[in-house]
């Protein structure tokens, strides 16, 4: 199947669900959303937020006329009133209803210094019942990277899923995805930032999720000291071997530009998908390939670095 177009989605917020402490879940619909490409498990879209000093509306009737050119229309705009782009997981997509559903992390409630005042953090927890927007997705249904998927696991093996709180989203997507025989030989490993942020997927058939929050009686861990450290514990059986010159040089790689998902996936005992805070994904990711496995097996993405926010 070729390849699908990205093109704009016109959407009003129609149902505002605040999950728990640290997530709130915003229902898009619109007529437009009827031609959204779903492609389910941890498929990303754009959020285009309004720039700074400008409406809603004014970014509707911005974004109306990019079709599926957005991206060059969005690099010509001044830079004074160009729209926010921001990357989010889809948590479901209906598009019989023209519906999708983005599980926002609401920052501020134990997330790492340096990523809790974020544009996007900042509209979702204050969005309201018609509110307008723009999302950016793929305009037909289909499957693989091209519509924004990464997780691809060969058949068999163990499934290793870790990270942290901007990763549950996906991952509640995925466990609710797999099937059951699956299920059973997964892991899910999740940090959040506190106890009542341990959301439960609608259907996990059999997966250990474990949830790791942050913040306890004794006071608050650094953020992906509680991640690394249960990796390191469900790997401590696995045969250690040293990282190749090749490997070692891809961990000094710019943390800006961690995004390492294999072409083709390997097959093996093992398939680690990890997500998250870009530093405690170089990190989990040098304790999974320390383990043995090949890179081929591993899909490490970086969602956001500490200190920084994203540019588009």
């Amino acid at each position: 199947m070729d390849a699908p177009a990205y093109r704009t989605f016109a959407v009003e917020v129609s149902r505002v669900q605040r999950l728990c402490p640290s997530f709130v879940r915003i229902t898009f619909s619109g007529d437009d959303l009827v031609g959204f490409g779903a492609c389910g498990a941890d498929q990303r879209i754009k959020v285009v937020l309004p720039a700074p000093g400008t409406t809603a509306a004014h970014l509707v009737e911005t974004c109306r006329g990019w079709g599926d050119d957005w991206y060059p229309h969005w690099l010509r705009a001044p830079e004074d009133s160009r729209p926010l782009l921001r990357t989010y997981t889809v948590r479901a997509a209906r598009p019989s209803r023209g519906e999708v559903d983005v599980d926002f992390v609401l920052h501020g409630t134990g997330s790492a210094p340096g990523h809790g005042s974020g544009p996007a953090s900042r509209w979702a927890a204050g969005a309201r019942t018609g509110d307008r927007l723009v999302v950016v997705g793929p305009d037909r249904p289909g499957q693989g990277r091209a519509w924004g998927r990464e997780w691809a696991p060969p058949p068999g093996g163990r499934l290793l899923l870790a990270g942290d709180e901007t990763a549950v989203p996906a991952v509640c997507a995925v466990l609710e995805a797999l099937e059951p025989e699956a299920a059973l030989r997964t892991v899910a490993l999740l940090e959040v930032p506190c106890p009542e942020d341990a959301l439960q997927p609608v259907a996990s058939g059999g997966a250990q999720v474990r949830w790791l929050p942050r913040r306890g009686p004794l006071g608050e861990a650094p953020h992906g000291s509680l991640l690394v450290g249960a990796v390191a514990s469900l790997l401590a059986g696995q045969r250690p071997v040293a990282l190749d010159r090749r490997d070692a040089q891809d961990d000094d790689v710019d943390l800006d530009l961690l995004w390492d998902v294999p072409e083709a996936v390997g097959s093996g005992d093992l398939y680690a998908w990890v997500a998250g805070e870009a530093g405690v994904v170089r990190d989990v990711r040098r304790l999974v390939k320390a383990a043995g496995l090949p890179k081929a097996s591993l899909a490490a993405m970086g969602y956001w670095r500490a200190g920084r926010t994203e540019a588009a």
